[in-house]
């Protein structure tokens, strides 16, 4: 009997592991091969390293203007989650009632709160605002807003009335958003406090697949009082779907991605321009993990880390600070002016009334001998740290503020004609050309009679801006008195003109487009990008024969003419102005301008100085240039030089004068014409540089809408020069009311 029962037991156990056997064999034999390749990808995941973004600084190398903050972030490993959803939104309540995200729960069908009072009861207590009548359509749905400290209200709601409430917590369509793989760390709160940072530490077992991640967060320390930084230095916002494309791969066989997907990226200034400088390069590992996701082998280096570097800029702190309180003042007088012309009695004064706030303008300074910017200020500015709030309002009204446009960075993208500026770069074609040369002159009655090339019936005329006859006079001295007469003959000719006398001088044919065109895009650079290391530069208009027949017109003399004189279709940018400006300055050496001055690693250990950037020479005689210099130097030095008569009353000014000497400056106005609705404006320019005999620095002001507002070019933009010239010898300047600043404490005064 015994051994009848020994022997059941072993066929009951051979047949057990036969059974047995036969389920390996089912489960893993007949699909081994792909189970193994199943799991072999599976487990061999990718890791990321983020680098730390480079900060830039001033050209002291120590005022920091971008910073990378260190910060907490809040991220997400999905794959770490309870598998439940009603435990996954348990730990998405609890991190909402630390932090605020947009929760919100629908309930449908509505008709379900009249059946139920406490149902009803609760949703309003969750959310008071929603309307009192609960009479909803009968297959109507509603969506709650979760305040914050009702988080965990509305899960234990959502928990009871499973069948009619759909809970939507907001870090889950964070994670959504994100469309990140499961096993990496996501981030869906940046800046989150210290005091919330430690608790989600002190409470990891209750929220599981939550991690607090020591991250950087891009802050600009002095925008927000010199809002013209922002215009230079950028912003930095979430990567977007096509920029993605752009900078990773295909897939991650093709090669190690760029970036991720919660990654930020420079948008416009030099965080833009300079991005894969300042961002580094983003660390790749591959990793493998078992089954239960231990790390199995040592990682491999895809792409080793890379942090970004830092750079130092040409911008001088104090002078960009100095230059924005100057543009400010003068477009404040300017704005004075505006209004006391409205509130006058005449017949322009419906004219003054309709024109809007004066605000906008440029200031730029630039080295003479390296193209170095030192400063640049596009007035109206914004604050860039409004990127880093995340204030949805503050930043949709910087994109659709069409009056103010604060965004557009006029320095670089404005377009505007140059009016008078333009005439010395005439001059240097003209002399270059041989059409006159330094002692040759010219009659000015004060306006040509020019009769149409095509129709004889027909007469145009061109004056001088005041209408002054200027008599005989030469290059020297049209540039003195800015003589529209003068440039207007020698670039048209005489040909057609019909009101100088037999004995006066002519020039027959003149310069013509084609040769003036030729000066002064092909070296000066107008009509082209100057190169400067920022984004979204603008290229302006030289117009010529070529540019007008694409219009479907004809190129006339007087287009010549009008072009000449920086009027008419010519539009330039201030950088491209004060570059050619600059060249004028150093006898013709033509730099790309440029804003960074150095490149260091994080540790500012290894530097690397950026060289100036010569792009070409212009080939003009010596007498050329010492005659062009000499008429722009007259401009504002002669006792009887406009400039000199009409700064002679600008109280808010301060006295000018003598500083005009004792600065050495050389340059020139423009009062550059334009139409806005019925009326007829114009901008004022000034463009100089100084010292005149071995000059170090050109300084352009441009102030939009003021030229017609007492000589604005003159008594607006001249003075503003002045001002930024103490500022750059290291001098105070006066204020609105024509103040001095009192001494700093210990100072003599001297």
């Amino acid at each position: 009997m015994r051994g009848r029962l020994i022997g059941l037991r072993v066929v009951s156990l051979i047949i057990f592991i036969a059974l047995l056997a036969r389920l390996q064999q089912l489960q893993f034999g007949s699909s081994a091969a792909t189970s193994r390749a199943s799991i072999e990808q599976n487990i061999t995941r990718h890791d990321y390293i983020a680098p730390q973004r480079g900060e830039i600084f001033a050209s002291d190398g120590t005022t920091l203007l971008a910073a990378s903050v260190p910060t907490s972030l809040l991220g997400i490993q999905a794959e770490s989650l309870p598998r439940k959803r009603a435990d996954r939104n348990a730990v998405y309540m609890r991190l909402s009632m630390l932090l605020p995200f947009s929760d919100t729960f629908t309930l449908s069908p509505t008709t379900k709160m009249q059946e139920d009072p406490a149902l009803a009861a609760a949703v309003y207590g969750i959310s008071p605002i929603l309307p009192a009548d609960t009479s909803f359509a009968p297959h109507q749905a509603i969506t709650v807003t979760v305040p914050m400290g009702k988080a965990l209200t509305a899960l234990q709601l959502s928990k009871a009335y499973t069948d009619v409430i759909t809970l939507q917590p907001g870090v889950e369509k964070a994670l959504a958003k994100a469309n990140l793989p499961s096993y990496l760390v996501v981030p869906v709160a940046k800046n989150i406090p210290n005091d919330v940072a430690l608790a989600i530490r002190e409470n990891a077992l209750a929220l599981p697949g939550v991690r607090v991640v020591d991250g950087f967060q891009r802050d600009y320390p002095l925008s927000a009082e010199t809002k013209s930084l922002s215009h230079l230095l950028g912003y930095m916002i979430r990567i977007n779907d096509k920029q993605l494309a752009r900078y990773n791969p295909l897939n991650d066989a093709d090669g190690p991605r760029q970036y991720l997907e919660s990654d930020l990226i420079g948008v416009d200034g030099i965080e833009n321009y300079y991005e894969s400088t300042l961002r580094g390069k983003l660390g790749t590992n591959q990793i493998s993990v078992d089954v239960w996701d231990r790390i199995v082998g040592e990682p491999k280096v895809l792409q080793p880390m890379e942090d970004g570097k830092n750079l130092i800029l040409n911008i001088d702190m104090d002078l960009q600070r100095d230059s924005e309180q100057i543009l400010q003042k003068w477009l404040d007088i300017a704005d004075q002016r505006r209004m006391r012309l409205a509130n006058t009695p005449g017949k322009d004064q419906v004219k003054y009334a309709s024109y809007d706030r004066i605000n906008k303008g440029v200031i730029m300074v630039m080295d003479v001998n390296t193209g170095a910017v030192l400063a640049s200020v596009s007035l109206p500015a914004y604050d860039n740290n409004a990127f880093n709030r995340g204030e949805v309002e503050e930043i949709t009204d910087l994109f659709t503020d069409e009056e103010n446009t604060p965004l557009l960075h006029r320095a670089i993208a404005g377009k505007y004609p140059p009016g008078s500026t333009f005439k010395q770069f005439t001059a240097a074609a003209a002399l270059d050309s041989d059409i006159i040369n330094p002692d040759t002159r010219i009659q000015d009655p004060g306006f040509l009679l020019v009769r149409n090339e095509y129709n004889e019936a027909l007469t145009n005329q061109y004056p001088n801006s005041n209408r002054r006859a200027n008599g005989l006079i030469n290059v020297s001295d049209a540039l003195k008195v800015s003589s529209n007469v003068f440039f207007n003959t020698v670039a048209g000719g005489t040909d057609y003109v019909t009101n100088l006398k037999p004995n006066d001088p002519q020039i027959k044919g003149g310069l013509g487009i084609d040769r003036l065109y030729e000066t002064v895009s092909g070296e000066f650079g107008f009509d082209k990008l100057t190169g400067i290391d920022l984004p979204g530069e603008d290229s302006g208009i030289i117009p010529n024969k070529e540019w007008k027949k694409q219009r479907r017109e004809r190129w006339g003399v007087g287009d010549t003419y009008i072009a000449a004189i920086g009027q008419g279709d010519v539009q330039v940018t201030p950088l491209q102005l004060l570059r050619a400006t600059v060249a004028t300055a150093n006898r013709g050496t033509v730099y790309q301008p440029q804003v960074v001055k150095a490149i260091t690693d994080l540790n500012r250990t290894d530097t690397i100085t950026l060289t100036p950037v010569i792009e070409h020479t212009i080939n003009l005689a010596p007498e050329h240039w010492a005659v062009i210099r000499e008429g722009m130097r007259r401009s504002v030095r002669d006792s009887d030089a406009y400039n000199r008569i009409a700064n002679s009353n600008n109280k808010p000014a301060g006295a000018i004068l003598a500083d005009l000497d004792r600065l050495d400056l050389a340059g020139k106005t423009g009062t550059a014409e334009y139409a806005e609705g019925p009326y007829l404006r114009s901008h004022s320019w000034f463009v100089g540089f100084a010292p005149f005999d071995n000059p170090k620095v050109a300084i352009l002001a441009m102030l939009e809408g003021t030229g017609d507002l007492g000589d604005g070019s003159g008594t607006l933009a001249l003075p503003a020069v002045v001002d930024v010239l103490r500022a750059y010898n290291g001098e105070g300047f006066p204020d609105i009311n024509g103040n001095m600043p009192a001494p700093a404490a210990g100072s003599t005064g001297q």
